[in-house]
């Protein structure tokens, strides 16, 4: 396996314990996956996380209101490495979310995640997030 190989494939590990830990809701274990230190990120809706506790507010607020996640797939995935210690994945996702006020909601999109391996292994810092939703006036 070469270098490159195995890159990828430390971080297809980490993005899949990233990936059980929001199936499972587990805050604690998700946010384990982040730099804190070094995070700076864009959300789907347009808005930029200039901090982790940015970041968090929005994950917490978001585990709390779900009750159960019923789907969570994962396609078109890619791992771009970078150098030995940086390197980007990016994916788009469907998910199907019951809420704890029993309402269903349907998302797809896509991400683009960059990871930094420190002395604590592989770590996220940056996450940027699209909604696939159909916008009539987009220009691109």
């Amino acid at each position: 396996m070469t270098n490159t190989s195995y890159i990828e494939a430390e971080i297809i590990d980490a993005f899949s314990g990233l990936v059980d830990a929001s199936k499972a809701l587990d805050l604690s274990r998700y946010c384990a996956n982040i730099d804190k230190d070094k995070f700076t990120g864009l959300n789907a809706d347009g808005k930029v996380w200039h901090s982790y506790d940015d970041l968090e507010k929005v994950i917490s607020g978001g585990f709390q209101m779900i009750e159960k996640i019923v789907s969570l797939e994962f396609f078109n995935v890619k791992v771009t490495v970078i150098s030995p210690s940086t390197a980007i994945l990016v994916n788009e996702f469907t998910q199907t979310i019951l809420l704890k006020n029993a309402d269903t909601v349907q998302q797809s999109g896509g991400g683009v995640q960059v990871w930094n391996k420190s002395e604590d292994g592989w770590k996220l810092v940056s996450i940027a997030a699209s909604d696939a939703i159909h916008r009539a006036e987009a220009v691109f």
